[in-house]
């Protein structure tokens, strides 16, 4: 983070003080902060607690629910990889109090019916349904870039919503954990009770950050298909760029495979109920931000021009994170081997710097939504994998840490793959581009996301190109840009 701050000083003045001052951000980040505590709470470790109750109920074979979960994440998932895109350009037309209101009242009904019902059919149609307007944060990254007028502003605002997610990820799974121990309907009660207040919020304290005067009264950019297809050539013409992403999609199947089954596999394999996972998930929570936060400005100062090496060493504290899973005699073992794994979390923003620096300026936005996209649905592919192994294991009698030595395998993999990249490396120095860093803290926010419960929160980038053009036009801003700084093309600006 300091290196981002750094490097803003070497940005010329923009404007004056008068242009700067704009709605006050606070609303928003309390907003996000409620978000993200409601939809943990509800879903770590509550869903599959639930769910687990209900199917159970109906007479669903253990391996059975496992193999369901799977499939509910993933069809979830891929609502979740088209929808928020959408959403985010109907906020543009509609503005951005709105939109946050309608999904808002979204998350209170489905809170709502996943309360009361006892159906394992409407139990799976309502989790399904939810994904349509779940923001995840693209609204709300939307809002910073229409209340800031500057790069060095926006950075600062994009951190401070980092932070308040960052305490959201702490803070749900304990409320959702502590409540399932209370009654398995709990959890939702109170997701649906912080969503009403948040809805509240949206509509009286929220200020309206997208004048009218500013709202698009059509859509802009390209289809999705049009705009992977565009992302495939890209990658295409830079060999380092594939094996690049090759890891990254590799370790966002891992993760996903793991986190899709986490509740399920720490109950029955060490008897944990609601409040014991919880605790444990918001362990993990508080290494993610210790990771994003402070390990990974140190790691990088460290290996300042090895950022590649770096990619690699995440990358298997990953491999032998999951591997400690699975060979952990008790619970204990579990929590020393999350904090111990800590800087495995810094693996997604590094392989983002690394593949953002393979491409031109102007192919950012264009990177940053294709691989987004390629991730989560990556994320569906390992939440099917993930389940039905553990499914399968389940069934057989065998051991139930077969999907970890899965999840450590595609990690090593990833791995590999870095290395296959840094082979490519050219010795050559290359001209340096400047960066945005404020671009750079909204990827941070897709970096912290993939260690959500919910397997795809990521792909909401995707027509986020207009970021990197939205009040960022006039002569000293463009000049702005292109002025060289000491920290131009570096990684350390773009973590």
């Amino acid at each position: 983070m300091k290196k981002v701050a750094d490097s803003d000083l070497t940005t010329p003045l923009l404007g004056t003080d008068a242009e700067h001052k704009g709605p006050s951000l606070a609303p928003l980040f309390c907003v996000a902060f409620l978000n993200t505590v409601s939809r943990i709470a509800a879903q770590t470790p509550a869903y599959s607690l639930l769910f687990h109750e209900v199917a159970s109920a109906g007479g669903m074979q253990r391996h059975h629910i496992s193999m369901t979960t799977g499939w509910l994440m993933a069809m979830r998932s891929l609502v979740e990889l088209a929808c928020p895109p959408l959403l985010a350009r109907w906020s543009d037309r509609v503005g951005r109090r709105r939109s946050l209101g309608l999904c808002c009242l979204a998350y209170c009904v489905e809170y709502g019916l996943l309360s009361v019902l006892q159906s394992t059919l409407g139990f799976s149609l309502v989790f399904i349904a939810g994904g349509m307007l779940a923001s995840h944060n693209v609204i709300e990254g939307s809002c910073i870039v229409d209340a800031t007028s500057c790069p060095r502003s926006r950075s600062k605002a994009f951190g401070q919503l980092f932070a308040a997610l960052g305490f959201g990820f702490i803070l749900g799974p304990i409320i959702g954990g502590e409540l399932s121990a209370i009654h398995s309907g709990a959890p939702f009660v109170a997701a649906m009770m912080l969503s009403i207040c948040n809805l509240m919020c949206v509509l009286v304290v929220m200020p309206e950050y997208l004048p009218e005067k500013r709202r698009c009264s059509h859509q802009s950019g390209g289809s999705v298909l049009s705009t992977l297809h565009a992302f495939k050539h890209l990658v295409g013409q830079n060999h380092q760029l594939q094996w690049y992403t090759y890891a990254s999609a590799l370790s966002s199947m891992g993760i996903s495979a793991f986190i899709t089954v986490r509740t399920i596999w720490a109950h029955d394999t060490f008897g944990w109920h609601g409040s014991q996972i919880g605790r444990v998930v918001a362990t993990y929570g508080v290494t993610v931000v210790f990771a994003h936060f402070v390990l990974l400005p140190l790691l990088l100062g460290i290996m300042r021009g090895r950022e590649g090496l770096l990619a690699q060493l995440c990358l298997l504290v990953h491999t032998a994170r999951f591997t400690a899973y699975g060979l952990a005699p008790h619970g204990g073992a579990v929590y020393t081997a999350v904090i111990l794994s800590s800087a495995g979390s810094c693996s997604v923003p590094i392989l983002q710097a690394l593949c953002s620096q393979c491409v031109a300026e102007t192919d950012q936005s264009l990177l940053s939504g294709g691989a987004s996209a390629l991730n989560s649905f990556t994320q569906v592919i390992g939440a099917l994998i993930g389940s039905h192994v553990f499914a399968y294991s389940l069934g057989s009698k065998s051991s139930a840490s077969a999907h970890l030595l899965l999840c450590a395998m595609l990690c090593g993999l990833a791995a590999i793959c870095v290395g296959i990249a840094r082979l490519q490396e050219k010795p050559v120095k290359v001209k340096r581009r400047s960066a945005r860093p404020w671009i750079a803290q909204a990827e941070g926010m897709h970096g912290m996301d993939a260690s959500l419960p919910s397997p795809t929160m990521r792909g909401g980038m995707l027509f986020r190109g207009r970021w990197a053009q939205s009040r960022d036009s006039t002569p000293r801003k463009v000049a702005a840009y292109s002025r060289p700084s000491n920290s131009d093309g570096g990684i350390c600006a773009l973590a």
